[in-house]
């Protein structure tokens, strides 16, 4: 049987400091990719009325809905190299860097329809952006933020979700190595991964499996996720949310 590792829990910060480190974090603006639908939505929502400043990115990205932004479809390579410029151009001032994007798909390998293209949305074509982000943060002395936001798919072997497996342990591996990298930089960059599990959105609609009931409530996920980046002590953070944990 596999054996993975999970990061022990961090000294958590006092109230003074998660106080000190929230009233930083409004100063920064929070980059969220797949912040359009979804967890990505609740997550930047979570930010958004707490008085943080976020800049929401995602396919069917609308102003008037999601405030400061812009539409990227990252199936496009040239799209993907515009956000990672994007990137660039907000790095002026200190950022944080949130990557929810990905979608799944539930059947055989042989019957998957572009499986290239689930690779590069739900991993490839953010790395561009991703590294522009980490590039900035590590060069800078004040605490800033990586999450990434996985699923327990990336430490589990599914019957019916090859390709969408493989990009979640590809992700979390990515993850995993980069918090090992900015712990030996000495940087202020704080490196966070979340493994939740399945979750009540739209991609189960007229397909719920029979134990969706368990599933996770996206508005508390991110709840959750907002509130534990601010207590993050350490370089490097997981945490497994199986269903029904919240």
């Amino acid at each position: 049987m596999a054996s993975f590792y999970f990061a022990p829990i961090p000294h958590l910060l006092s109230e003074f400091d998660s106080l000190r480190l929230a009233a930083i974090i409004r100063r920064m603006m929070n980059i969220i990719v797949g912040g359009t639908h979804g967890l990505g939505r609740e997550i930047a929502l979570a930010l958004q009325e707490a008085g943080h400043d976020t800049f929401v990115v995602g396919r069917s990205y609308d102003e008037a809905e999601h405030g400061n932004g812009m539409r990227v479809d990252l199936s496009s390579a040239e799209e993907s190299l515009q956000l990672a410029e994007k990137v660039k151009e907000l790095s002026k001032t200190a950022l944080n860097f949130w990557w929810v994007s990905g979608y799944g798909y539930n059947g055989d390998f042989t019957e998957q329809p572009e499986p290239a293209v689930m690779a590069a949305v739900n991993f490839g074509n953010v790395l561009p952006a991703a590294q522009a982000a980490f590039s900035v943060m590590v060069e800078r002395t004040e605490t800033s933020y990586f999450v990434v936001v996985s699923s327990t798919t990336g430490f589990k072997a599914r019957k019916d979700e090859a390709v969408y497996a493989g990009t979640k342990h590809a992700q979390v591996g990515f993850t995993r190595s980069l918090g090992l990298e900015s712990e030996r930089l000495g940087s202020g960059a704080r490196v966070a991964l979340f493994m939740p599990g399945g979750m009540k959105t739209p991609f189960w609609d007229g397909n719920q499996p029979a134990v969706y009931d368990e599933f996770l409530e996206p508005a508390k996920v991110a709840e959750h996720l907002v509130s534990r980046v601010l207590k993050q002590a350490e370089p490097f953070y997981e945490e497994v949310m199986e269903r029904g944990s919240l």
